[in-house]
């Protein structure tokens, strides 16, 4: 338990500390510590009709063809298979020496665990059913006579959400957002690709989601979502609940989704106008910048205080980054 717990604090303090290209190594790397293995393979990607389609793939201390040649034989990987119908448990399979195992390895896949060590595996899969996420993660061994344990499948069983976890958390921590170290109460993050498929989400996406889609699963986006995902610049949606918006993020797009506001009330130009006042812009400066008159700025000052029913320039400004964080 000490070291399960030790583990556990420094897998978390990688995921706040650690960027985002390094951290699945680093995170195996203190999981090899308390639990000897001698490679690893953590893949992530959403179930589709046919099986998983991954998205990512970490392959730990193994060449880099590993993966290439598991593409060429994975229609017949029935430990794969049987680990998706076991979602959350991790399976202890000693490849080749169990009697259980060796006559339902076709040649192709033996020939492959015998060439990369895969000879004992701890394998575990586990899925978000709503949002059809996967996290799949193998941990093996090479020496015939070097098996896991019971005790050591339950160890790997038990570190596997908090492996997947701490990814997701360390994907969001490290992303180039200005505000990306934050997110307020009532909103969440994903990170999708420009077709509209999830490939990581933030506590409390699936909940805004079904707020407002409430038959909707994943990882393909509502299609209502998909007119914001296009172009270069941010854009936005505006439900009966909830409203979301889409930023360019690398390759792919960050989309954020926070429940309606009062902020929501506010025209464009009042927005604008808040948004100055709270930094601290005076009347004239705002005129100058929004080429409007300063009796102009009062009288949309005078209508967002009234609808943000507030009445001073500190609370405006919460209101205001609470809804845009």
């Amino acid at each position: 338990m000490e070291a399960f717990s030790g583990l556990l604090l420094g897998l978390y303090r990688k995921a706040q500390t650690v960027p985002t290209s390094e951290f699945q190594t680093r995170a195996l790397d203190a999981a090899r510590e308390a639990l000897f293995f001698d490679s690893a393979l953590w893949v992530t990607g959403a179930m589709g009709p046919e099986g998983g389609i991954i998205h990512t793939a970490c392959v730990y201390r193994q060449p880099p063809d590993m993966m290439e040649n598991y593409e060429r034989i994975k229609q017949h990987d029935v430990l794969g298979l049987e680990t998706f119908s076991r979602l959350g448990q991790t399976i202890n399979a000693a490849l080749t020496t169990d009697p259980n195992w060796q006559p339902r390895l076709h040649p192709d896949v033996m020939a492959h665990v015998k060439r990369y060590g895969m000879e004992h595996v701890l394998t575990t899969h586990i899925a978000e059913p709503v949002l059809r996420l996967f996290t799949a993660v193998a941990f093996y061994r090479a020496n015939p006579d070097h098996p896991f344990t019971e005790t050591e499948r339950l160890f790997k069983q038990n570190l596997m959400p908090h492996l997947a976890e701490a990814w997701n958390t360390n994907r969001f921590n490290f992303m180039h957002s200005p505000r990306n170290g934050i997110t307020q109460a009532g909103q969440a993050r994903a990170i999708c690709d420009k077709k509209g498929v999830l490939y990581n989400a933030s506590q409390g996406f699936e909940e805004l989601m079904l707020a407002e889609w409430p038959d909707w699963h994943g990882p393909q986006l509502p299609r209502v979502l998909l007119g914001i995902l296009s172009g270069n610049d941010q854009r936005q949606f505006t439900g009966h609940g909830v409203v979301g918006t889409a930023k360019p993020l690398n390759d792919m797009l960050l989309l954020g989704v926070r429940r309606i506001s009062t902020v929501d009330q506010l025209s464009p130009r009042e927005l604008e106008v808040a948004r100055r006042f709270g930094r601290g812009m005076d009347y004239r400066k705002i005129a100058d910048e929004l080429n409007i008159a300063p009796a102009t700025v009062r009288n949309h000052l005078r209508a967002i205080y009234g609808k943000l029913g507030i009445d001073n320039k500190i609370e405006m400004a919460r209101i205001i980054h609470e809804a845009e964080d």
